[in-house]
């Protein structure tokens, strides 16, 4: 077996999937065998695992080799010792049956006299700590922080401290006195022991919720003294007054920068009362930070970020915050594309608070719907809807329409999602000139028809037949057919599928309209019909539109060769395969046998057509934050109850329903399309105006300013438990989102949540299945109109 480099070059080496396939299953076989043999030597076992770090990375299985990290950690070569806790934190996690293994390695190299080993044993600690392994082994941490005068040890044993309380809150009050003393010693001078400080201080104020012992005001009271001192160290950093040495980038220490203000934040947000004295203290360093720190570099720009986001977690004034949205408005300029994403995706997050601040960056916003970025162009289209009004309309349109017209393939979810947008927008917006929301459907259906869907071209057909400017539809209608007719690929593409669809319908509808105009003669639209019924006879929803528009010419034109033809054209379907076609087929041959009065009295052009617009289309048009409809999410594993739920947990998606297709002209039989979606329109709206009521026997969990939650058990058996949470609104909520996170030993599958948007005194409903065993313990996080309110709550007396 060749080297480490040697493995590597092969598989770069590879000049098929299948070759790299086969290179990488072999060395992996290679490897499995070698590892069961006792007697090879460490160095060589060292070797191996290297190899399997690298399969690891590839996304290969790596799990046989589990044991032989740990005879690698036992090890008293620091090399072996050094890939042993690498690949440890990296094949083993927290459930891991294997960890109680490491109890004992590791409570030797806390204790080692080398401190390389020691810092390899805290950050594996750290990494793979679980609620057993916490209380196991807290005190060598606690034995580090006492004792030791090393800051090397000490900051790594401070962020490890974070982390068991993470796992067990039980040991916070053994480690909130760690955080005084370390910021009142000498080694407080050392910025790597100020930032394993911050972050023992986050983990402290994160899980105060989880505490359950009654000293913990006094705790509190004694970290609140320290903020004070927190913030003299952030105006030292930020005046420049601190040691050169620690200068990355043109901001000192950007990193400490960075803790300092998210552990000041977490005071804010956790302890509003005890911390009000020193707010305005906060919001003077703030305003600094975000006036004079400079765009120069990613170190600033981090900065200028965490002051941002800082900013608008709590209710600042309206001052600091469009200071706010000028520096995320500056950020979007950057050529950086990483400072771009991240910088639309916080202006997404605050647009619904100061949406004129940041209408000013519009033209910013513009220019990156152009990116050669992908993510940053849906980031940007995002923006572009979410700052979309009756001011800017048209000139916003107009850039997403050139967007459209250099779209290419690569880019078809988000032009899927740009179009989906633009009709919610045109159906909610009714005092939109009706003549140029037409134009501007025209134009797209001209520039990515091919990629639109049957529904979406449906409704592209509505607003032409509910347009009613009769002259601008006539001269619509007239360059559909025209441009059509000249089968000119440089104006359409042969693939443009919607624009065939329009085109068909269109003859069969205004015929008599577009007559004599143009290439708009009896024979063209004839000819058109047959083409069209030729090329796409293997697909029956072409097909349906062309019989329709066959029989609706049928009494538009008086040459009785050309009628003839419609006939053969439409007789020719009655033997197709398909069960509807041939009966459209049928039955229109036998309209066709009637008088040319009674079938000008069934064929009369369609009524205005009526769309029901529901209340979860407005929200989704117009919300600060929408996911392009193409590009699909992975849901993660449901995490520890105890992790912070917005770096942990993803949101659970709710599902609008299927909108049905509204196929205008699809059957003529006794009762007509248009009707039938008014009615399922109806059913649709009235399931969302239905007014949801607290049950009498549910349980109050929760109580805020803003919100009550109630909770009721449904249903209840061993390893399924079924609950209902009901949210009832104390003042409007204009956007509401619920995060939930269970135990691990549980998984938690989510209904969808009743509404979104909530009125004053009315309730919403999120059902919701817990599937496993242990007791039902509950972390909500609810995200309010841009404030965040969290709380627990645990089910007692259900069977588990």
């Amino acid at each position: 077996m060749g080297s480490l480099r040697t493995f590597i070059k092969e598989v770069r080496a590879a000049k098929t999937l299948a070759e790299e396939r086969s290179i990488v299953t072999k060395e992996s076989a290679r490897i499995r065998t070698k590892l069961k043999d006792d007697h090879i030597s460490l160095e060589r076992r060292r070797k191996y695992i290297n190899k399997l770090l690298y399969l690891y990375i590839l996304g290969e299985k790596t799990h046989f080799a589990q044991v032989e990290c740990i005879n690698l950690i036992a090890s008293e070569d620091f090399a072996d010792k050094r890939v042993g806790y690498l690949a440890a934190v990296l094949l083993l996690d927290e459930n891991q049956e294997l960890l109680t293994l490491l109890t004992n390695l590791l409570n030797n190299d806390l204790n080692h006299p080398s401190r390389y080993v020691v810092s390899l044993a805290i950050n594996a600690l750290g990494a793979l700590t679980s609620p057993e392994l916490a209380r196991d082994l807290y005190t060598d941490i606690k034995n580090i922080l006492e004792h030791s005068r090393d800051s090397f040890l000490i900051k790594k044993a401070l962020a490890c401290s974070g982390k068991l309380i993470a796992r067990d809150p039980s040991l916070l009050e053994i480690f909130a006195p760690y955080a005084n003393k370390m910021l009142s010693s000498k080694e407080s001078t050392s910025h790597g022991v100020l930032i394993g400080t911050n972050k023992l201080i986050q983990a402290i104020i994160i899980n105060t919720k989880s505490y359950e012992f009654d000293n913990l005001p006094e705790i509190i009271d004694k970290l609140s003294s320290l903020i004070p001192d927190l913030l003299g160290k952030l105006h030292h950093l930020n005046l420049g007054s601190s040691n050169p040495e620690y200068n990355v980038g043109g901001c000192l220490d950007p990193f400490l920068q960075v803790e300092l203000m998210t552990t000041l934040r977490l005071f804010l947000q956790y302890f509003p009362e005890q911390t009000k004295p020193y707010k305005n203290n906060y919001l003077d360093t703030l305003t600094r930070v975000a006036t004079y720190t400079p765009t120069t570099s990613n170190s600033c720009t981090s900065v200028l970020y965490e002051a941002v986001r800082t900013i608008f977690s709590f209710q600042a004034e309206r001052s600091l915050r469009v200071l706010g949205v000028n520096v995320l408005g500056n950020l979007v300029a950057d050529k950086d594309y990483n400072t771009k994403y991240v910088s639309l995706n916080a202006l997404l997050d605050v647009v619904s608070v100061e949406p004129q601040a940041v209408q000013r960056h519009r033209k910013f916003i513009s220019r990156c719907i152009f990116d050669s970025d992908i993510s940053i162009k849906k980031r940007a289209l995002e923006m572009t809807f979410a700052i979309l009004n009756q001011t800017n309309m048209r000139e916003l349109i107009a850039e997403i329409l050139t967007f459209l017209e250099k779209a290419g393939e690569n880019d078809k979810g988000l032009i899927l999602y740009c179009v989906d947008q633009l009709i919610m927008v045109f159906d909610l917006q009714d005092e939109i000139d009706d003549s140029w929301k037409l134009d501007v459907i025209v134009k797209i259906l001209k520039f990515v028809g091919q990629y639109i869907s049957v529904e979406k071209t449906t409704d592209a057909l509505i607003m032409i037949n509910n347009n009613s400017n009769l002259e601008h539809k006539k001269q619509v209608v007239s360059n559909i057919i025209n441009v059509a007719l000249d089968n000119d690929s440089s104006q359409v593409s042969d693939e443009n599928l919607a624009w065939r669809v329009v085109s068909i319908w269109c003859i069969g509808e205004y015929a008599d309209l577009i007559l004599g105009n143009g290439r708009c003669t009896e024979t063209n639209l004839t000819g058109y019909l047959y083409e069209s019924d030729s090329l796409y006879c293997d697909n029956p929803m072409v097909t349906s539109y062309v019989l329709l528009a066959a029989l609706k010419l049928s009494v538009k034109i008086d040459t009785k060769v050309l009628s003839n033809r419609l006939r053969q054209l439409i007789k020719g379907h009655t033997e197709n395969t398909n069960v509807m076609i041939q009966t459209k087929a049928v039955q229109y041959g036998i309209l066709f046998n009637e008088s040319t009065s009674v079938k000008a009295a069934l064929l009369e052009p369609m009524p205005i057509f009526h769309k029901k617009v529901s209340e979860t289309a407005a929200l989704r048009t117009f919300s600060q934050k929408v996911p392009a409809p193409a590009i699909k999410k992975v849901k993660k594993k449901e995490n520890d109850l105890l992790l912070d739920l917005l770096g942990d947990l993803s949101t659970p998606e709710t599902t609008a329903p299927t909108k049905p297709s509204n196929d205008l002209l699809s059957n003529l039989s006794n009762t007509p399309a248009p009707q039938s979606s008014n009615q399922n329109g109806s059913t649709l709206s009235s399931s969302f105006q239905q007014r949801i009521e607290i049950p009498p026997n549910s349980i109050n969990i929760h109580s805020s300013d803003i919100v009550e939650v109630y909770g009721k058990v449904e249903s209840s058996i061993p390893g399924c438990t079924e609950i209902d949470l009901f949210l009832k609104a104390k003042t409007n909520i204009n956007t509401l989102q619920i995060l939930i996170a269970v135990p691990k030993s549980q998984k938690a599958e989510f209904g969808s949540l009743s509404s979104h948007k909530v009125a004053t005194g009315e309730v919403a409903k999120q059902g919701l299945k817990i599937l496993g065993s242990g007791k039902i313990k509950l972390r909500v996080k609810l995200n309010i109109n841009s404030t965040e309110d969290q709380f627990d709550y645990k089910f007692e007396n259900i069977p588990h």
